[in-house]
C-alpha cells in the first residue's frame, strides 16, 4: 500500500474532484480556440481545421494517469496498465463488446421507424459490416484510448467504492456527457461526427440533451460490463469503439441526422440500462468485483 504524499494532501483527500477538474480544464482549454474561431462561435478572426480538436482530447487520459500516479504511485500505475491487458474475460463479453451496442442502436432505430424493418437492405449488410470493421479498428485508437483511462480507469472504481454502482455511474455519466459540451459549439466539427447541432439555443440544447441522456444510459451499460469482467479496460475500450464506429445510417437511411441517431441511442441503450438495473437491483454486478476494485484502486 502506497503512503500518501504530504505534498499532495488535497489531491489525496479529494481525488475525484481533482480528476474531473483537471480533465475538464485540459480539454476545454484545448478546445477553446476552436470554439471561438470562425468555424465555431465566430469570435476570433481565424479558422481552425478539425484536427485542432485534438488539442483537447488528452484531458481524460492525462488526468487519469497523473491522478493515479499522485494518489497510488507506481504500484497504482502498474495496476491500471495491467487492466488494459486483462483479456481473459469470456468470449461472450467480446461478442457483446462488438455487437451489443450496435444491436441496441438498430433496436432504437426500429422503434423510431418500425416500417424500416420491411425495407431492411439485406443486400448492403456485408458492406456495412466491412465498413464497421474498418471504422472500428481506426476508432479504437481514438476516443476510447484518450478517454477510458480516465473515465473507467480512474474515476469509476472510486465512484463505485464511495457512492455505489448506480449513483456512481450516474455521476460519471453526467460528467462524461458534460465534457463533450464545447464540441457542440463547433458546427463544422459537429457535422463531421454527427452531432448535427443547429443555430440558436435550442439548436444546441436539444441535440446535447439527447446526447447526454444517451451517454448516461451507455454509462450504466458499460459499468455493468466493467464489473462483470473484473474491471477490464480492454473490454471497456471495445464497447466504446463499437458505439463510435457503427454506421447506423448505412442500414437505416432515416437515421442520417444527428438527432435521429441520438434518439435511437437513447431508446436502445435506455431500454437495456433499465433492464440491467431491474435485474441487478441497481448493483450492476458490483458485488462480483468490488473487492478487486477496492484492493486495486483504493489506497
Amino acid at each position: 500500500m502506497s503512503e500518501p504524499q504530504s505534498d499532495f494532501g488535497f489531491i489525496q483527500r479529494h481525488p475525484l474532484f481533482c480528476y474531473f477538474f483537471l480533465a475538464y480544464a485540459i480539454s476545454w482549454l484545448g478546445w477553446l480556440p476552436s470554439v471561438l474561431a470562425q468555424n465555431g462561435l465566430g469570435l476570433l478572426p481565424i479558422r481552425l481545421p478539425a484536427a485542432a480538436i485534438a488539442a483537447g482530447s488528452l484531458g481524460p487520459v492525462g488526468a487519469g494517469f497523473l491522478l493515479t500516479a499522485l494518489t497510488s504511485g507506481k504500484a497504482g500505475l502498474r495496476r491500471l496498465l495491467h487492466r488494459f491487458l486483462l483479456w481473459r474475460v469470456g468470449i461472450q463479453w467480446y461478442g457483446f463488446a462488438l455487437c451489443g451496442l450496435p444491436a441496441l442502436l438498430c433496436l432504437g432505430a426500429l422503434i423510431i421507424v418500425p416500417e424500416a424493418l420491411t425495407t431492411f437492405p439485406l443486400s448492403v449488410l456485408s458492406s456495412v459490416l466491412l465498413l464497421y470493421a474498418v471504422r472500428f479498428l481506426f476508432q479504437l485508437f481514438m476516443s476510447p484510448l484518450f478517454e477510458e483511462p480516465g473515465w473507467r480507469g480512474f474515476a469509476l472504481p472510486r465512484l463505485q467504492a464511495s457512492k455505489g454502482a448506480l449513483k456512481g455511474s450516474l455521476i460519471l455519466g453526467v460528467f462524461w456527457a458534460g465534457w463533450h459540451f464545447p464540441l457542440f459549439l463547433i458546427p463544422t466539427y459537429s457535422r463531421q461526427v454527427s452531432y448535427g447541432t443547429g443555430p440558436g439555443f435550442f439548436g444546441i440544447a436539444i441535440p446535447f440533451g439527447l446526447f447526454a441522456l444517451g451517454i448516461v444510459a451507455a454509462t450504466l451499460i458499460i459499468t455493468w460490463a466493467f464489473n462483470h469482467t473484473k474491471g477490464s479496460m480492454l473490454l471497456v475500450m471495445l464497447i466504446h469503439a463499437s458505439n463510435d464506429s457503427f454506421p447506423l445510417a448505412s442500414l437505416f437511411p432515416q437515421m442520417a441526422t444527428g438527432d435521429q441517431r441520438r434518439l435511437a441511442m437513447l431508446l436502445g441503450y435506455g431500454a437495456l440500462a433499465l433492464v440491467l438495473l431491474a435485474i441487478s437491483r441497481g448493483k450492476l454486478g458490483y458485488q462480483l468485483s468490488h473487492t478487486m476494485q477496492e484492493r486495486g484502486e483504493e489506497e
